[in-house]
């Protein structure tokens, strides 16, 4: 592994104003020459050691040329000069940026040069205010990806390559002499709104749930016999081998030994018999960990792939009042190679998964000499990696690699479909859910879940990130915002609402008619959240919260968490339900009509099982009073 000290040495003072640094100073971060036609990057973290980032000057121009002929020398010249200020840094922070988004920009800049040949100019400084409108409109007239023209956030990424070129002129042989926006932003120019912002996705709570389930369940009663399994896999190949025994010999000899042995996982239908079922068995090991632990705890993809042995460790002091924490590393936005050391609560299950790694990367561990938990041959998978030792190259499984083990996970655990359609999983979603469910509390039933959220606040003690992880805290308020800006436009479009409030909102909320009704529904519902109406959002309906009216007593703050339930919410002047809640409420006269059907239960239970029973069919009846449409089963009339 690259120190950082290492990776930095040499690198320019971030404030210097030198054009004419020696060729060695300015290729700091090569791993290549500085007139080299492939400029290959020193890795910014160890998941780019496999596979270093790259660009490639030799890209094709408008005319035919190639953009390393002699006749572009300057422009290219000045265009290294440009990514490497890049590399060097960033517009906000003035530190250096990783080698991926240096990439970024390569590719923003490999299009601007090539308008500028076919528009006839040869220098940055010649783009006048003429000329950035020009590029600009062709930028508008570029198709996107799945839709006719570029996206307003991708023309914004282009727009921030010319304020690198203006901002830094000073610092290039050739640079924009005009500000590119004066008195506005990139954003207003590519005409970005916060509705065009595409957001990561969360993982839907059904599939979630299922998933962080099957996840943990794997993790702590499937990890034993799974590594007990392998166990007799490399033995028998081991003894193959000393015998002389060829590949395919070795391997009917490794089948024979799990036939024999029977090695069964708990909720698999069969045993662990063949070679095949002993590598999926194993890749659904580290599937289930890295669920576990991202659901759970929340790192990044980077931060989980990063983890070391002996990153679990205890914080605190009386034994009472220890906690767990993971100990990594934060990358995102990090200069440094090793990242910024950080510390993550980890819930008992995460801790198990940990455990889970280091005893399935120890063999590779020990024969690579590194300390990392998810080395895994680079090659061709299969039980062949499980040797003694493993033939091939070892490296930290890659994102993409891992976003396919978790589409053959989802399908392993077989997970329900989310609006009729398989939900594709992704490495960044555990976050994301993370973050959503920790925040509003959505009665997803997971303890870990609410174990984690509980410790939070005094967790992170490392002494470079001091405080509460506030990038975390700003992704569960931006959650908050969308989901009670998602349900204003619900509760605006829905043809009825039942609940206290629900009729109050049906007769003030204004008509939205016409072409733009979906635009003018948004815009109406960001209104009333920039306006301090946010709601409060469960499965059994929505809370427009107002104190003078809380049936739970809450205060200023918002609603009281402890005594926040149906029941309560039921009658209260501020709770709304709509046909989405109407599942839930069935279910609860399903269950509170069995309870009447128990011959023990005694008379005060009965009475508020009959009055919880006269509830849901009440808010059931309210919902589908204005929607004709919906069916009345035997067991939801009032």
């Amino acid at each position: 592994m690259r120190a950082a000290a290492n990776l930095l040495l040499g690198s320019p003072t971030p404030r210097s104003r030198t054009r004419a640094q020696a060729p060695e100073a300015r290729a700091w971060f090569l791993d290549a020459d500085w007139d080299d036609p492939v400029w290959v990057f020193k890795p910014t973290n160890a998941l780019e050691e496999a596979k270093p980032v790259r660009v490639d000057w030799r890209f094709k121009l408008p005319g035919g040329q190639v953009f390393v002929g002699h006749r572009y020398a300057a422009l290219l010249h000045s265009s290294k000069q440009l990514i490497a200020l890049i590399r060097s840094r960033s517009l906000g922070t003035g530190l250096p940026q990783r080698a991926s988004t240096a990439a970024g920009y390569f590719n923003y800049l490999r299009e601007l040069v090539r308008w500028m040949d076919q528009a006839g100019f040869s220098r940055f400084t010649d783009l006048d205010a003429t000329a950035l409108l020009q590029f600009q409109r062709a930028l508008a007239l570029r198709p996107g990806t799945r839709r006719p023209t570029l996206a307003p956030t991708t023309v914004q990424k282009y727009l921030y390559l010319l304020t690198y070129l203006y901002r830094f002129r000073d610092e290039l042989d050739d640079g924009l002499r005009i500000d590119p926006f004066p008195g506005r932003s990139q954003g207003d120019v590519a005409g970005v709104h916060d509705a065009d912002v595409r957001r990561w996705p969360y993982t839907p709570q059904a599939v979630a749930v299922a998933l962080v389930q099957g996840a943990i369940d794997l993790v702590k009663r499937g990890a034993t016999p799974i590594l007990q399994a392998r166990d007799v896999y490399a033995e028998a190949v081991g003894a193959a081998k000393q015998q002389g025994y060829l590949t395919d010999a070795c391997t009917n000899a490794a089948t024979r030994a799990l036939r024999h042995a029977r090695v069964r996982v708990p909720g698999q239908p069969q045993p662990i018999l063949t070679v095949g079922a002993l590598t999926q068995a194993i890749d659904m090991l580290y599937a289930a960990c890295f669920v576990v632990i991202s659901y759970l705890v929340g790192p990044r993809a980077s931060e989980i792939l990063h983890l070391q042995a002996g990153c679990v460790q205890r914080r605190g002091g009386a034994a009472a009042e220890e906690i767990t924490v993971i100990v990594g590393a934060i990358f995102k936005r990090q200069p440094e190679y090793a990242g910024r050391p950080h510390e993550w609560v980890a819930p008992p299950v995460a801790a198990t998964a940990i455990a889970v790694l280091e005893a399935l990367s120890a063999g590779h561990r020990a024969q690579s000499g590194r300390p990392h938990l998810w080395l895994r041959r680079g090659q061709t998978p299969g039980a062949t990696e499980w040797q003694r030792p493993c033939p091939g190259t070892l490296g930290i499984v890659s994102t993409r690699r891992m976003r396919l083990l978790l589409k053959r996970f989802a399908v392993w655990l077989g997970l329900p479909q989310h609006e009729g359609r398989t939900w594709q999983l992704s490495t960044h979603q555990g976050r994301k859910t993370f973050a959503r469910f920790a925040a509003l509390r959505d009665g997803s039933a997971l303890f870990a879940l609410a174990q984690h959220l509980g410790h939070r606040e005094r967790a992170v003690t490392d002494c470079g990130y001091a405080g509460s992880d506030y990038r975390l805290n700003q992704e569960i308020e931006t959650e908050i915002l969308e989901q009670s800006t998602a349900a204003w436009e619900h509760m605006l479009a829905a043809p009825g609402l039942g609940g206290r409030a629900g009729a109050e909102i049906v007769a003030k909320r204004p008509h939205f008619r016409g072409a733009r009704l979906k635009q003018d529904l948004k815009s109406y519902a960001r209104l009333l959240v920039d306006a301090g109406l946010v709601l409060g959002v469960c499965d059994w309906g929505f809370c427009v919260y107002r104190e003078e009216h809380s049936a739970c007593l809450g205060n200023a703050a918002g609603p009281n968490p402890a005594r926040r339930e149906p029941s309560t919410c039921g009658r209260c002047k501020n709770f709304v339900v709509s046909q989405q809640h109407r599942a839930y409420w069935v279910e609860q006269v399903r269950r509170h009509e069995a309870l009447l059907d128990e011959p023990a239960l005694p008379l005060q239970t009965l009475r508020i099982v009959r009055e919880r029973l006269n509830e849901a069919r009440a808010l059931i009846h309210s919902i589908d009073a204005d929607n004709p449409g919906t069916g009345h089963g035997p067991h939801t009339a009032p």
